[in-house]
């Protein structure tokens, strides 16, 4: 990563694993503040440990985020604009596969979290992004979608009593 990122404020969604962990250590390593956000406290705060010595970077904190939960979200959006911080970049990039359900609000729960979380995610953090000279927010996606031969569209629908 360039060291232009030196010091830039970063959030990394699901940065406690996978693509997002790796995301969040090349971000550490390019000395920008990274706050990885996730549901997990015990997740996280192995997360941090592991990035901060990686990296070598102690500017990594963990924000408790669960994009299933639309009060979460706003909840995440609160804390960290209490920290009074710019927001350099956003890193939309965890996501659910397997799993069956509806979100807090009744909303299918992959569709909310993958997709409603980040979305209102975004949205509340959209100032914050504005005021900071050449922020960016990136999307990540997984190829995983590509697999699948047919969309299960049963198990989108939510079914609601008759009121007529």
């Amino acid at each position: 990563m360039n060291q232009d990122l030196q010091n830039q404020v970063c959030i990394v969604t699901g940065g406690n694993s996978g693509v997002g962990l790796m995301t969040a250590v090349g971000l550490a390593k390019a000395g920008c503040h990274v706050f990885i956000a996730c549901r997990s406290i015990s997740k996280a705060t192995k997360a941090v440990d592991y990035i901060r010595q990686i990296s070598g970077n102690k500017n990594v904190e963990f924000l408790p985020l669960n994009l299933a939960s639309l009060d979460s979200v706003s909840q995440f959006v609160d804390l960290f604009v209490a920290r009074q911080l710019p927001l350099d970049i956003l890193i939309n990039n965890a996501g659910i596969f397997h799993q069956r359900g509806t979100t807090q609000e009744g909303f299918e729960l992959i569709w909310g979290t993958n997709y409603l979380g980040h979305f209102l995610l975004t949205y509340l953090l959209l100032e914050k992004l504005k005021n900071s000279a050449f922020s960016r927010i990136i999307m990540v996606a997984s190829d995983l979608a590509l697999k699948p031969k047919t969309i299960p569209w049963n198990l989108l629908v939510k079914k609601h009593p008759s009121i007529f």
